[in-house]
Order: structure tokens, then sequence, then C-alpha cells
């Protein structure tokens, strides 16, 4: 009876060595998984935060933009050098867009800064907040979906 005291001695010490190398292998694994999709989280955050700050200034310089062209609207007169800085801006913001946002807010981008230059650059008859207002409230509604905010509700 010894021989097995000895032998169950020794796999059961071989068994509980096994479980806790396992035991550490999983732990490590789940460890290793754990930080990884907590650096993903951050990434993704750090990504929207960008997206949310260039939408900002992009958005900042359209009402810029839309001031300047409500001004000639009025017949006032604004200088070339000042129009075409503005929507230099504009199309360099728009870049940016293109390349830190996805296509539908890149489209939308494109489109509203298509037609604030327009409007800045040839008034017309058409109130500046009309001609704007359906590619503003296209790039605003791709905007917010793409920082993750829903849609707003009623009136």
């Amino acid at each position: 009876m010894n021989i097995w005291v000895n032998v169950i001695t020794a796999a059961s010490g071989l068994l509980g060595a096994g479980m806790g190398i396992g035991g550490t292998l999983l732990g490590e694994r789940w460890r290793a998984r754990s930080s990884a999709e907590q650096e993903r989280r951050a990434s993704d955050l750090r990504l929207r935060d960008e997206r949310k700050e260039l939408l900002l200034r992009f958005f900042a310089l359209v009402r810029d933009l839309e001031r300047v062209a409500e001004r000639r609207h009025a017949g006032e007169e604004v200088t070339a050098e000042q129009a075409a800085e503005l929507t230099s801006r504009a199309w360099l913001l728009h870049v940016e867009v293109r390349l830190l946002c996805s296509q539908p807010v890149a489209d939308a981008v494109y489109t509203l800064t298509e037609r604030i230059t327009e409007a800045v650059r040839h008034p017309t008859d058409e109130p500046v907040h009309l001609r704007l207002s359906d590619a503003r409230l296209a790039a605003i509604s791709s905007a917010r979906t793409e920082l993750g905010i829903p849609a707003a509700t009623g009136p």
C-alpha cells in the first residue's frame, strides 16, 4: 500500500503544479486581452476627441465664412484677401476631415465647403442661410453620427 500512497502523493503534486501553471497562463492571457481591449478603447476615445475638435473648428470657420457671405450679400465691401484666406482655411480643414473622418462625413463637409465658398465668392439674391441650410444639416447630422451622438428628437 505504501507504493500507492507515494504514487498518489506524487500525482497530486504534479496535478497541482500543472493546474497552477495552467491557471497562471490563463490569467496572463486574460490580463493581456484585457489590457489590449483597454488600449483599443483609449485609442478610440482619443480619435473621437480628435475628430470632435476638428469638426468643431470646421463648423466655427463655416460660421465665419457665412458672416462674410452675408456681408457680401448685404452689399458690404469684403476684401478678396480676407475671403481667400477664409476659404483656403475651409478647404484645408476639409482635407483634415477627409483624413480623419469617415466617407459620409467627408462628403457632407465637402458639399458644405463647396456651398459656403460659392456663397462667399458669388453673392446672389437668395439669403445665405437658405443656400447653406440643407448642406449644413447634412454635415451636422453626419458629424453627430460619426461622434456617436444620438439623433435629435422632436421640436
